[in-house]
């Protein structure tokens, strides 16, 4: 599949959550600010609304989870795999509004889609990770049930325990121009 070659060239991650009970509640822990992607800065140069300081939430019920796998899996198929050299002749350029993209734009654009469900910013947190050694980045929607992840390389919505990836920066709740350090998960937040 195409969607395998950008961002991660390993086999989707497993496991469907479709009942709250089915799972421990599992946050992603964070700790001090760290430096901010170079195409998210320049992407908050071009969307300055996308990038202001909000209240942080988690009280988002994760009996949404049936609209979080429709997004999900909208997207995924919406969107054309193709890396950023070869779509805007630049290493890094992040977009949500495109019809073909990398891993930032499929977690951009399934950030805007929620967005105008009504999701607030503070639970939609663009987040890095490695997996295989190799970057990725995802959509990590925080609820008062867990963490879950948006992954354009898994139609599943999966709890952040249950993913095999490294976590290491996310963007700050409070601030969607800023990122934090993923230090850990917890169950407790």
């Amino acid at each position: 599949m195409a969607r395998s070659i950008l961002c991660l060239s390993v086999a989707a991650i497993a496991g469907l959550l479709s009942a709250p009970a089915a799972y421990a509640a599992t946050w992603l822990t964070t700790g001090a600010m760290t430096s901010r992607p170079f195409g998210h800065i320049e992407f908050c140069a071009r969307q300055p609304n996308d990038c202001r300081r909000h209240k942080p939430g988690g009280s988002l019920s994760a009996s949404n989870l049936s609209l979080l796998q429709s997004i999900n899996t909208s997207v995924n198929k919406a969107i054309k795999p193709v890396s950023d050299i070869r779509q805007f002749g630049k290493p890094e350029y992040w977009t949500s509004n495109t019809k073909a993209g990398d891993c930032e734009d499929f977690a951009l654009a399934k950030r805007a889609a929620l967005k105008r469900r009504g999701f607030r910013a503070s639970d939609l947190l663009l987040t890095m990770a490695y997996k295989g050694g190799q970057a990725h980045t995802v959509l990590v929607v925080r609820t008062r049930d867990g963490d879950f992840v948006l992954d354009n390389l898994n139609d599943r919505v999966v709890s952040v325990d249950k993913v095999a990836m490294s976590f290491v920066k996310m963007q700050a709740p409070t601030n969607g121009a800023n990122w934090v350090t993923v230090t850990g998960k917890s169950s407790k937040r």
